[in-house]
């Protein structure tokens, strides 16, 4: 009995002030996932005319309103060498549907270049967009009926929109809501 009331008069105050619920990504937990998978190399290119790709200290920064993705990329065919150092902004998709958070890297596409002439290209969202995908903050139930001593009482929630935070070193993914 006085639990039931506990959760209606929380339930109540929740309604009139409303709040946010969210999930919050960190830097750290990107960087050891990107550590995980270690450095790439990529042969492109047809048999016996291959460039060798190599992708090495693959990281991510995390910045008051930005994110970054940064590596240090390698170009080898035949004499020519190339080294890039590579940094590319990066944005964040929440589908809602889904409940799915997508860390995208914005413009993935790397061209090796010199004196004017392209020497090939390579897709960093092909070898990284699979992995940064994660569980989104919407709740599992929409509504939840009580019992009480005046009968049932039906609350449902009311997600009023989505937020996307980018602070030092976490991303944070937020849901506005209230109760009805």
């Amino acid at each position: 009995m006085i639990n039931r009331i506990f959760v209606i008069v929380l339930l109540l105050t929740s309604s009139v002030l409303a709040g946010e619920i969210s999930v919050s990504i960190s830097e750290d937990l990107v960087n050891d996932y990107l550590r995980l998978i270690g450095d790439h190399q990529i042969p492109k290119g047809k048999s016996g005319n291959e460039a060798l790709w190599t992708i090495k200290e693959p990281q991510v920064k995390f910045e008051e309103g930005s994110a970054e993705f940064l590596a240090l990329v390698y170009y080898k065919k035949g004499k020519t060498n190339i080294k890039k150092s590579v940094s590319k902004n990066m944005y964040v998709e929440y589908n809602y549907d889904d409940n799915i958070i997508n860390l995208m890297i914005e413009e993935p596409i790397i061209k090796m270049e010199r004196k004017n002439e392209t020497y090939g290209k390579l897709d960093l969202g092909d070898l990284y967009q699979k992995g940064l995908k994660f569980q989104g903050p919407r709740p599992k139930v929409q509504t939840m009926k009580l019992k009480t001593l005046k009968g049932k009482v039906r609350i449902d929630l009311n997600i009023k929109k989505s937020l996307i935070y980018f602070e030092p070193g976490v991303v944070r993914v937020a849901l506005d809501l209230d109760f009805n």
